[in-house]
């Protein structure tokens, strides 16, 4: 089998799930939330607004690129499957970089659709001052901060691997969430992995340590990962 064969197979395993469509939904309702704040604010600008509501959402896409990030490794342990896989006479090394493509194309589709919401919205309210060059600005920032989510959710599937399930990982998740909210307060967002994405819709740059600490971080979960399946011993 090549990659395509694994990643088709890994495709039709996560939408044909509750989970994949529950998260999905969950990323299309809750961006409906910023209609609340913005309901009678036609004179916002839509650079002021995109601003203000993609900065907010970047801790939703930290919560949900490592729920199914841990949820498409940690699922073959939980669901016993994971016996069948190791057994079959097929690249270990293509499977678990197969999970990691379906995890891009899905948490690349959550992206599209929560940013898709927004400029709804947007245009159902009548904000002023928008123009192509301005959404195509803003969606281009906001899908570069979901791909270093992503990269840095890596440790999640490290974590699904060794714990040898998502249970452990979604501990680390809530875990994050109280981080967040703590170096949000301290002012260290530049120096915590979940929390630099998020700069570049803030800030638009980030700095050379920043970067250093992104690459050491989603490095380490790759590479961890991948390892895992290759070499490390399972029961």
């Amino acid at each position: 089998m090549n990659i395509a064969s694994f990643v088709y197979c890994e495709i039709r395993k996560a939408y044909k799930t509750s989970v994949f469509w529950v998260v999905t939904i969950a990323f299309t309702i809750l961006p409906a939330i910023s209609l609340l704040k913005y309901f009678n604010a036609a004179n916002v600008s839509w650079d002021l607004y995109l601003a203000d509501i993609l900065k907010s959402f970047t801790a939703l896409l930290v919560i949900g690129f490592a729920f199914t990030t841990c949820w498409v490794f940690g699922r073959e342990y939980t669901d016993k499957t994971i016996n069948d896989l190791l057994v079959k006479p097929v690249s270990k090394l293509a499977i678990a970089v197969s999970k990691f493509m379906v995890i891009l194309l899905w948490n690349s589709l959550l992206t599209v659709i929560m940013f898709t919401i927004v400029i709804l919205i947007g245009v159902c309210v009548g904000l002023i001052g928008g123009n192509a060059a301005l959404i195509l600005h803003y969606f281009l920032m906001f899908m570069a901060t979901a791909l270093l989510t992503m990269f840095v959710s890596t440790v999640s599937s490290f974590m699904a691997n060794v714990a040898r399930g998502y249970l452990a990982p979604i501990g680390l998740i809530f875990l994050i969430v109280i981080i967040i909210n703590i170096v949000d307060n301290l002012g260290l967002n530049a120096y915590i992995p979940w929390t630099i994405p998020g700069l570049l819709i803030s800030e638009g740059v980030l700095h050379p340590v920043s970067i250093l600490i992104l690459v050491m971080t989603g490095t380490a979960g790759f590479v961890g990962t991948v390892a895992w399946w290759r070499y490390a011993e399972q029961e």
